[in-house]
């Protein structure tokens, strides 16, 4: 057991296929002038050179080590390296970044200095392939309100007292990308988060990192979600950037949520016929997990063009659990439904109930002998999911 009358630093460093860059972030971190440290490599799994690489370190600097086994991405290996930790302070390092000369010692500095900081930040530079300088990330003094709108906190450059992220349980292994700034956001709503206008590090961005492949398919939908779960709304300027959702594009953007997500509210039986088809009274029944229950079902519909002019305008009535809750008039050939779910349970079951009748068959459009609408979609979705669909849908 040390008894140095510094705090022992931990720094994770997350890796998969990155022995291109690994050396030189190996090398940022024990080269520091700050020598009580020990850094951990949670590999996943390489097949490069990586291997060799980590196993040169380990057998050279006692206050290096590493695993390499099959994980669950990222934010898995950065938890697996929390549980290893034995510092008092965490630094977590991309594979592909590096921390500038004297960076570890000035986060003790700062955190020693300011014991009601929960974690700090400082600037970081952003560098191409070959590390170098293009330009630097937006850094600025972060809270809660500040989070909010911006995330205003480059993660290279963060240091975060190991208590304060055990408190947090780790990072959000449902989240494939803006792990950290979903990370922050809890941080801020129960601690102070310090900062010091200083460069630390670098963040290197080059054609393979997941800032340039990911950002619009994984990175902007897990950022409007992490807003709704933390905050109940998306403020304007993050709905402005993510215009590319407005309207049509929130099914999309829903859709890339569910992707991604784990145990969210499903639909486990309809009797929709196969050709998408309603019966004139169209069930649906919609389980959830406790933890994430089902707010909201939409559904998605249309009328054909020969049906809709042939027919009486057509009314729909839903009910909620047997419940009576609202009837839509519908006036246009395609249309959608919001109906509200009981978040106490974990069943949920919906009737839509049609005024008018239409016969597929006769209008060469089907299989059911008599029929309601098409039901091209139908979306259960959580709180954070409404929240986000309710925002760019409308």
């Amino acid at each position: 057991m040390s008894h140095s009358p510094l705090p022992l630093v931990t720094i994770i460093t997350p890796s998969y296929n990155q022995g291109k860059f690994i050396r030189e972030t190996i090398d940022s971190v024990l080269q520091q002038d700050y020598r009580h440290i020990e850094h951990i490599v949670v590999d996943g799994g390489s097949t490069d050179n990586t291997i060799a690489i980590l196993q040169s370190y380990a057998q050279s600097d006692g206050r290096f080590r590493f695993i390499s086994e099959p994980d669950r991405g990222q934010s898995h290996a950065i938890n697996k390296g929390l549980a290893m930790a034995r510092g008092e302070i965490i630094g977590w390092l991309n594979s592909d970044d590096t921390y500038l000369p004297g960076a570890i010692r000035k986060a003790v500095h700062a955190l020693l200095s300011h014991p009601e900081w929960g974690m700090m930040h400082g600037h970081c530079h952003v560098a191409n392939e070959t590390n170098q300088i293009t330009s630097s990330f937006p850094t600025e003094p972060a809270d809660a309100q500040k989070l909010y709108h911006t995330c205003c906190i480059c993660q290279p450059a963060a240091f975060i007292r190991k208590n304060v992220f055990e408190q947090m349980n780790g990072v959000d292994e449902s989240l494939h990308f803006c792990m950290d700034y979903e990370l922050w956001m809890r941080v801020a709503k129960q601690h102070i988060i310090g900062y010091i206008p200083e460069f630390v590090a670098t963040a290197r961005l080059h054609s393979n990192c997941k800032s340039a492949t990911q950002w619009q398919s994984t990175g902007i939908p897990e950022v409007l979600k992490s807003l709704a779960k933390h905050y109940g709304s998306i403020p304007y300027g993050w709905v402005t950037y993510a215009s590319q959702y407005q309207g049509p594009g929130a099914f999309t953007l829903i859709n890339k949520l569910k992707d991604a997500a784990h145990n969210q509210p499903r639909v486990i039986h309809t009797n929709r016929s196969i050709d998408m088809w309603t019966p004139p009274i169209f069930r649906i029944q919609i389980a959830s997990d406790a933890h994430a229950p089902a707010h909201l079902v939409i559904v998605k519909g249309r009328l054909p063009a020969p049906a809709f002019q042939n027919q009486k305008p057509m009314t729909l009535t839903a009910l909620i659990n047997g419940q009576p809750y609202k009837s839509f008039p519908i006036t246009q050939t395609s249309f959608q439904l919001e109906i509200p779910l009981d978040p106490s349970r974990t069943s949920n079951l919906v009737d839509i109930a049609t005024s008018q009748i239409i016969s597929p068959v006769s209008l060469r459009l089907g299989f059911l002998q008599a029929a309601g609408f098409i039901a091209e979609e139908i979306l259960p979705l959580s709180r954070e999911e409404a929240i986000v669909f309710r925002t760019f849908a409308h």
